[in-house]
C-alpha cells in the first residue's frame, strides 16, 4: 500500500455526520488495558481526534475511543502502569506504521504490532491479527484551547 492509498483510506472514512475522523496516538491518554471476551481491550480517557469537514479541521480529545486487539497477548494481565499519557504510539502492519488511526478502521493481518511510549518512561508492545479502533456511542469530543 502506498502513502497515496493510506490517505485515501483516511480520507474515505467518515461517521454519520459526513466528517472524516481520525485517531492520533500521540498526546492521547489510556485509561486501562485489560482483557475482555473480545480481546485485549485498550481504552482511552481523552483520545486525540481530527474531524475533518470540507476545509475545516478541528481537533479535540474524546473520553470514548478504544482500540480492541485481537487475540489477547497471553501475557497481558491487567496492566497497573499501563495508563496515562502517550508521547507516542504507532500500529505496525508489515511495512506500514501508523501513527494515525481513521476511526472507526478495522485491520487484519497475520501478524500486527501495537507500540504504546507512556510519558511515565513505561513502553509496551502488544501483538495480534486484528485490531479494530472504534468509538462508543456516549463518547463526548472536547475542543483543544491550547495557544
Amino acid at each position: 500500500m502506498t502513502s497515496a492509498d493510506v490517505v485515501q483510506a483516511l480520507t474515505s472514512v467518515c461517521d454519520n455526520h459526513g466528517m472524516a475522523r481520525q485517531f492520533e496516538f500521540a498526546d492521547s491518554e489510556i485509561s486501562r488495558i485489560h482483557r475482555t471476551a473480545e480481546g485485549c481491550s485498550i481504552e482511552f480517557s481523552a483520545a486525540l481526534v481530527t474531524e475533518r469537514q470540507g476545509s475545516d479541521t478541528q481537533q479535540g480529545y474524546s473520553n470514548g475511543l478504544r482500540l480492541l486487539l485481537n487475540p489477547c497477548p497471553p501475557a497481558i494481565a491487567d496492566q497497573a502502569q499501563a495508563f496515562g499519557l502517550l508521547t507516542s504510539g504507532w500500529l505496525q502492519r508489515g511495512l506500514q506504521r501508523l501513527s494515525v488511526l481513521p476511526v472507526p478502521s478495522d485491520y487484519q493481518a497475520e501478524a500486527l504490532s501495537l507500540h504504546l511510549q507512556f510519558a511515565n518512561g513505561l513502553q509496551m508492545q502488544l501483538s495480534g491479527s486484528s485490531l479494530r479502533c472504534e468509538a462508543s456511542e456516549q463518547a463526548r469530543q472536547v475542543e483543544v484551547l491550547a495557544c
